[in-house]
């Protein structure tokens, strides 16, 4: 495994680690409408109530399949457990592209595809799908927040509606947003949920303040936090890091409303050099990985893309090891994502293998 045998980030380093944001008098008040292009969008707490509110609008009822891909958390199907809909799964080939043309893919009332780690997904295949069927295309953007396809078009912008998950990407409590692109699905637009107002959980706070820390003490202080937390983990409930719960395909989070804490944060967000730093980072896990035993899901960082984390493939040996480097720069590490119980059995390889650096904050 290659990696730097320094512990001590060196100053530019640790400014990698965290997001950047403006001063009070350079607030840019960005907002999500104008990454989409238009109005019709709505916050919400987590995107599970986004998908939710997707399904309704595109007229999702009880006993409707929706397809999903095999590849995918578990906690997804949730929000198809909220309107009463029958998972469908298509599967997914190693490049993370539907392991079906789209003439072998069922009938469905609507179908979901997702932009993996902040990649745009081809979607040849589903529009021919939504062509022959009338289904709805739902574009999971959960992890590319800032990305872009090869003709400039916004992921989540490109589908009939588009999910978002704010806090993947920004340092908020919670936040996700629907898009609705597509004309005819926005008379069924409900209004906007009155944001939350309360202050952010303390578990939030001392994590946000550790980030924060980074740039100036190093990852020391972050590191130590986590190992804490992680032991009183491991102590608690056998986990260092905790799987979700058994009934996680079933419960929807209880709040939908998004915490104004969100909005505050969209408006002091440099977005420019946020996508700058996380291209970078990028880079530089690259360069701190052996590509012979953690080799990259994708060949390049396309020009466009503004990535999620820095996803790769490595068996549980090599993984730990990658874990060791990454812990340096103060990045977690972890396998992704944790598979539908319908899939995890009989799950191929290349749905196993996938680890993650994560760039959150």
């Amino acid at each position: 495994m290659t990696g730097p045998a320094r512990i001590a980030l060196p100053r530019v380093d640790r400014q990698l680690i965290r997001g950047v944001y403006c001063p009070p008098a350079r607030l840019t008040q960005w907002r999500l409408e104008q990454l989409v292009g238009h109005d019709n969008v709505r916050y919400f707490s987590f995107g599970r109530h986004a998908l939710a509110a997707a399904l309704r609008i595109a007229g999702v009822k009880a006993g409707d399949t929706v397809l999903l891909p095999e590849f995918i958390c578990r906690e997804v199907l949730a929000a198809l457990h909220a309107v009463e809909a029958t998972p469908g799964y298509y599967p997914v080939g190693p490049d993370l592209t539907p392991g079906y043309d789209s003439t072998r893919l069922p009938a469905a009332k609507a179908v979901l595809a997702v932009d993996y780690f902040g990649f745009p997904q081809d979607l040849t295949v589903f529009a021919r799908y939504c062509a022959r069927t009338g289904a709805a295309l739902i574009e999971d953007n959960a992890h590319g927040l800032f990305s872009r396809d090869a003709e400039g078009r916004a992921l989540g912008a490109r589908g009939d509606l588009g999910i978002f998950s704010l806090r993947k990407t920004l340092p908020a409590p919670d936040g996700a947003a629907l898009a609705v692109n597509n004309p005819k699905f926005v008379p069924a637009l409900a209004p906007q949920l009155a944001p939350d107002a309360a202050p952010a959980p303390l578990s939030f706070r001392i994590k946000y303040g550790l980030r924060r820390l980074v740039p100036v003490a190093g990852s020391a202080p972050a590191r130590f936090a986590t190992t804490c937390v992680r032991w009183a983990r491991r102590v608690g409930s056998g986990h260092s890091v905790p799987p979700s719960s058994p009934n996680a395909e079933q419960r929807m989070p209880a709040h939908a409303a998004p915490s104004q804490m969100l909005f505050d944060v969209m408006a002091h967000t440099d977005v420019a050099a946020e996508c700058a730093r996380r291209r970078l980072l990028y880079e530089r896990v690259g360069e701190m990985l052996d590509p012979s035993r953690c080799p990259p899901l994708f060949n390049a960082l396309p020009e466009h893309v503004v990535p999620y984390g820095y996803p790769f493939r490595a068996d549980a040996y090599a993984a730990a090891a990658a874990a060791r480097v990454l812990q340096e720069f103060a990045l977690d590490c972890f396998r992704w994502p944790e598979l539908p119980d319908a899939v995890a059995p009989t799950a191929p390889a290349h749905y196993t293998s996938v680890w993650m650096a994560s760039f959150l904050w």
